[in-house]
């Protein structure tokens, strides 16, 4: 086809991973455009995997560039202008050298996600919605947005619980919150994008991490080191991915069983379980007593107290 709309589908059903799969030959859908695709259509990769699309060799060991110079493929001039534009726009955003700035730039430089789209849609496997996580408030899932970007987007269930006016300030506390983490810019730190209030839910927008958590390693590997709320992409960046969003949510509108956040209970602080307070007294002390359980989980591969049944945590 002459348009993207090929591409488009693809990342929409299979997400933007499926640029990266090699055929047989090494070749990816990265040099399949240089062949056969209009320039736009790298644009549209760069847009979804970012400068590892440079990177990128087939069993040859060619790459996109290599691609573009040794062979007579359609807009070949225009091509080889756009990699040229595109690799200088990319080594103007690298740190100077001898500079500490972290490995996020150098490991992939994708550019920020654009924040402002205004439709999207869940990426079906199998006729199916993509889970790619579950967490104490919620699923999480694969989506595209109409600026062709493929996002993580967080579902928080409030259908059922009534909309009442504690419920909806709760709401109107995590909004806040988005907002707040959305001025947050570091490579270490989940990318915030928006969040949507539905009927049935709020929908929390991020970035979406491709990589496996700490406590996914761990298990795997039977070391202790690791930890869930903490993930390692697959260009071996570590990111933070959760900020205890929606507790607000989940206090007002009972989406978990006992007192406090839904599966972090091993985690909180003793005087979070004080039941003669009418409120939870989140605090930095709070935090720092968290830290400390999750410096414990990386040595002893699970938290303090984790060989008892979450129910009892709060009478230990």
């Amino acid at each position: 086809k002459s348009d993207n709309s090929n591409l488009k589908w693809l990342v929409k059903e299979l997400g933007s991973d499926c640029l990266t799969v090699p055929d047989e030959y090494g070749n990816t859908a990265v040099h399949l455009a240089a062949q056969l695709q209009p320039v736009g259509s790298l644009q549209f990769i760069f847009d979804q995997i970012g400068a590892e699309m440079f990177s990128l060799k087939n069993n040859k060991g060619e790459t996109l560039a290599d691609y573009v110079e040794s062979y007579r493929y359609r807009d070949q001039s225009e091509k080889r202008a756009w990699i040229s534009f595109t690799q200088r726009r990319l080594e103007a955003s690298r740190p100077p050298a001898g500079s500490s700035a972290p490995t996020a730039a150098s490991a992939g430089a994708k550019k920020q996600l654009d924040p402002s789209f205004t439709d999207w849609d869940f990426i079906l496997q199998d006729d199916k919605k993509q889970l790619i996580g579950r967490g104490g408030f919620g699923e999480v899932y694969k989506a595209l947005t109409d600026r062709n970007q493929t996002v993580a987007v967080k579902v928080l269930p409030l259908s059922g619980t009534g909309q009442s006016g504690k419920l909806q300030r709760a709401v109107e506390m995590e909004k806040r919150g988005v907002e707040i983490l959305k001025r947050l810019s570091h490579p270490n730190i989940l990318q915030f994008l928006k969040c949507e209030q539905k009927s049935d839910g709020l929908y929390i927008f991020t970035e979406l991490v491709s990589g496996h958590s700490l406590f996914e390693l761990m298990q795997r590997q039977k070391k202790p080191f690791k930890d869930s709320n903490i993930m390692l992409t697959n260009e071996g960046v570590i990111k933070l991915i959760d900020f205890g969003l929606a507790k607000e949510i989940e206090k007002t509108c009972g989406l978990s069983t006992g007192f406090g956040p839904k599966g972090t209970m091993y985690f909180m602080a003793p005087e979070l379980f004080d039941t003669k307070l009418k409120s939870l007294l989140y605090s930095a002390k709070t935090d720092v007593w968290a830290f400390g359980c999750t410096v414990y989980e990386l040595t002893a591969m699970q938290p303090p107290d984790g060989d008892q049944p979450i129910e009892n945590i709060g009478i230990l």
